[in-house]
């Protein structure tokens, strides 16, 4: 601890000028790595890394003299760089991507969620009741940037008719194979690539444009609306879980509870809980054995749109 004292020693006005300095590039750097894994797996992860860094500092002979785990996680710890390399790797290519790109000082994120969320409603039901497919993903804490990179770049106002217009599956229209993705209240790209779901216990009879959706929000806080092709039902995905067959209200409701519960202090209660329960809250009656049937066998059908 000496070291960490000998820096709060300063023998002259600039010398306190330069330790202030010093500081404040320490701490905004930790701020804007935060800023940047906030929302993501990311985070997780590095928690796993204090707790693993903690408990090699307690295993001490000093300590817990825990003379093996000890040994074990210094050996851990000699090859951490190349470990937070290889588990943080797409998160480190994407903030050198935003090296001089962002704002230095760039501060949250603020539009007007109700509008925005209300275009995807009514962008999502015009969808619906032609058949046409659709995958939406709607950015929140975590940067869905590096899902663009590979899509076409747009940076256009969120409405049902741009919406609408993208997903027209013609020849003419390249950008109708992949999903939109909306970013600080902007459709920022369409005909993005999104990760699938490799959870085993996703439904077999799900397409491609399903487990896309579900996919991206493993990984991150983002919510996504699909709109089934084959069937035109209308579905929002969040936090690895689907919830089916919505009509304009349902999604309304679930979105907007999605928002709230991210920017509210959360309560003893799951955040999944609240809104299974909002959702049943709000929902129409459940439908009868015959037509669960019959949701089964129109899903059973492979989205022929890859996300």
């Amino acid at each position: 601890m000496e070291p960490l004292f000998d820096i709060f020693r300063v023998d002259s006005g600039w010398q306190a000028f330069l330790t202030i300095l010093d500081m404040a590039i320490v701490f905004f750097v930790i701020y804007r790595v935060l800023l940047l894994i906030k929302g993501t797996r990311a985070l997780q992860m590095l928690f796993g890394l204090i707790f693993i860094l903690i408990f090699f500092y307690i295993s001490q002979e000093d300590y817990l003299n825990l003379a093996t785990t000890h040994w074990l996680i210094d050996m851990f710890i000699a090859n951490l760089i190349i470990i937070v390399v290889i588990i943080f790797q797409h998160d480190i290519r994407r903030a050198l991507a935003q090296v001089g790109r962002a704002p230095i000082l760039g501060g949250t994120r603020s539009y007007e969620e109700t509008s925005v969320l209300e275009e995807v409603v009514k962008a999502c039901v015009m969808l619906s009741s032609r058949k046409l497919g659709a995958l939406i993903a709607i950015e929140r804490e975590a940067d869905l940037s590096h899902f663009t990179e590979e899509g076409i770049k747009l940076d256009a106002v969120v409405t049902k008719d741009v919406l609408f217009t993208l997903f027209l599956p013609e020849h003419q229209n390249p950008l109708h194979d992949g999903a939109v993705i909306i970013q600080k209240g902007r459709v920022s790209a369409a005909g993005c690539f999104l990760p699938l779901t490799i959870n085993p216990r996703v439904e077999k009879t799900l397409g491609t444009r399903h487990r896309a959706g579900i996919g991206v929000t493993e990984d991150t806080d983002s919510a996504v609306a699909i709109v089934s092709e084959e069937t035109g039902t209308i579905s929002v995905a969040y936090e690895g879980e689907l919830y089916r067959d919505l009509d304009a209200n349902e999604m309304r409701s679930l979105l907007q509870k999605i928002y709230r519960a991210g920017s509210s202090t959360p309560s003893t209660r799951s955040l999944m809980a609240r809104l299974k329960a909002g959702l049943q809250d709000s929902a129409s009656p459940a439908p009868t054995s015959t037509d669960h049937k019959d949701h089964q066998k129109e899903d059973s059908k492979t989205d022929e749109v890859s996300s």
